[in-house]
């Protein structure tokens, strides 16, 4: 194995990869694994990144491009890092610099992280005039629709639109990129006439990509041909125009089987037209003679590109996400909620809990309409100085989700074991109403819990919800609009179910699985049976009394064994 020795050499080696097979290939990205490893090690000096930060991107972008992710991306990391450090007194690269580390990051996903470089390279590109300002909004606005942001991302792509149309001829791959966030962006708010406006723009972008850039074989240009036709069908089936619907779903065939020969049948780009198909297919089934069938084809097609992107992407990644959730709609409004599989996507044990938070915090962060929990406190989400899943939480209700709440009551049987000390006096119905009071859980977790939600409602009126039941909750449910996760409990202390690690397990599932559906079930008749806060503070002296009378029986039934 050769030893690459600066950035120069790794670049070489890169490309020379690309182009190599077999044992030469090996050898080469070895190498290059070697060299990333020194360069992104902690004790590596960074003194002259500043001079060669847009090759470090390139090099970045080559070990993408040869399978290396992790290397490109904690590559990406450093450089980063540095840039910023870098340019903490004064600025030193360029726009076009700044564009191309979000690009890289968006391209592994990491999008809220691509969206804050596209922003610096907004910032400076507007200060600057330069020319690659078009190119940088309309990259946001990618960036941003795929992030969930479909009402920023159709801004932004309107100013790419303004800007470019100065000089028309000047970028047209940035053109045909903010033309289609135009119409993804309609689509996903079901705008038909906004979809309407922008599809001939869309339609004539497409086409000046492919005669002046690229060629109809690009990767880009056949997904874009491919969600040419699916606007084009999504008109035509909202405006009943059936003749003009089957002729656009005839174009999705052509753009899938294109991508498939010419890509292969699990290239991103393929898996996105093989979806776009799917989703026409099963629509367009609607009334006709053989619904059923074209149906199950349909949700079978996208069931499949479903587990590819899984399986070449990652069960997290954006696209995957999508798909599923398009799936899970299709089966959910096919299927009886009772024929779903009990389908389990990953079970979480303590040893990992830091992708278990990371998955769950993704997954509250990435929420654009309902947030459900039921949890014994759900302390993780009020409470800010338990660094758990609070910023998520606000972060998603700033993006307009709802938040709605059901933790239980500190007065329900429960309390009965609040004081498990076998030297601490035995709770009975004339101290357990104090014992409550003066423990942990009530004084540093329920209260603050209620002093959070208040200032949740404030924050975000019509937003947050929270209530109380009085009926034992047997683990922590959380539900977003496309996964679930449910935590059991382990023990009936309740000091001991909250403010604590992660010592159970916890599965995960999602929308398009029985659990999703028995746990959404569950939630909406807990909701029902549970007290407003405005009740519960109206009742809860009948509530302490009803467990001093717990107790009282509980002590009777105590006394009863003992005397027999």
């Amino acid at each position: 194995m050769t030893t690459i020795t600066n950035i120069s050499e790794a670049l070489t080696a890169a490309e020379s990869a690309l182009e190599a097979q077999g044992t030469a290939r090996t050898d080469l990205k070895e190498s290059l694994a070697g060299y990333v490893k020194r360069l992104t090690s902690p004790e590596a000096s960074h003194a002259p990144l500043w001079a060669t930060a847009r090759q470090h991107i390139n090099l970045a972008q080559l070990l993408l491009a040869l399978g290396m992710t992790e290397r490109s991306l904690s590559l990406a990391d450093v450089t980063l890092r540095h840039m910023e450090i870098v340019e903490a007194d004064r600025e030193m690269f360029a726009p076009d610099t700044w564009n191309e580390l979000g690009s890289l990051l968006a391209e592994h996903d990491d999008l809220d992280r691509a969206r804050m470089v596209f922003a610096y390279a907004l910032n400076r590109a507007q200060r600057r005039a330069a020319p690659e300002l078009g190119r940088i909004l309309a990259n946001l606005s990618a960036a941003s629709l795929r992030a969930g942001h479909p009402e920023d991302a159709a801004v932004w792509a309107q100013k790419a639109v303004t800007v470019l149309g100065r000089s028309y001829g000047s970028d047209p791959e940035a053109r045909l990129t903010a033309d289609w966030v135009r119409v993804e962006a309609a689509s996903s708010r079901r705008d038909i006439a906004e979809l309407r406006r922008a599809i001939p723009d869309f339609a004539e972008s497409v086409d000046w990509f492919i005669t002046s850039l690229k060629g109809d074989d690009d990767p880009k240009a056949i997904a874009a041909r491919s969600a040419l036709a699916e606007a084009r069908f999504r008109v035509a089936a909202a405006e009943q125009n059936d003749e003009q619907a089957e002729e656009q779903l005839g174009e999705l065939e052509i753009a899938h089987l294109r991508a498939v020969a010419l890509l292969g049948p699990e290239h991103q780009q393929t898996l996105i037209a093989q979806a776009a198909l799917a989703a026409a297919e099963y629509q367009a089934a609607e009334g006709t003679d053989l619904c059923t069938s074209r149906r199950q084809q349909a949700v079978a097609l996208l069931d499949d590109a479903t587990a590819k992107a899984a399986r070449t992407l990652g069960s997290d990644h954006s696209q995957t996400l999508e798909l599923r959730a398009a799936l899970a709609d299709m089966r959910g409004d096919s299927s009886p909620s009772d024929e779903l599989p009990y389908a389990i996507e990953r079970v979480y044990t303590p040893e990992e809990s830091s992708a278990r938070n990371m998955t769950k915090g993704k997954a509250i962060r990435r929420e654009r309409n309902m947030i459900r929990l039921v949890a014994h406190a759900g302390a993780s989400f009020f409470l800010k100085d338990l660094r758990r899943f609070h910023p998520q939480l606000i972060h998603a209700l700033n993006q307009g989700s709802y938040f709605y709440a059901i933790i239980s009551s500190p007065w329900n049987s429960l309390a009965m074991f609040t004081k498990h000390d076998a030297t601490a006096e035995r709770p009975n119905s004339d101290n357990i109403v104090d014992i409550v009071m003066a423990s942990d859980y009530y004084d540093k977790t329920f209260l603050p819990v209620l002093d959070s939600y208040h200032t949740l409602e404030e924050t975000y009126p019509g937003q947050v919800e929270l209530r109380i039941t009085h009926i034992d909750i047997p683990g922590s449910t959380l539900l977003t609009t496309h996964k679930g996760f449910f935590e059991p409990y382990i023990t009936s202390n309740p000091e001991r179910r909250t403010r604590r690690k992660f010592n159970v397990f916890e599965v995960e599932f999602h929308r398009d699985s029985r659990y999703y559906a028995d746990s959404r079930a569950e939630f909406e008749i807990q909701w029902e049976l549970a007290s407003t806060l405005i009740q519960f503070k109206a009742n809860e002296d009948q509530h302490k009394m009803a467990l001093r009378d717990a107790v009282r029986a509980q002590s009777l039934d105590y006394l009863k064994s003992m005397w027999e």
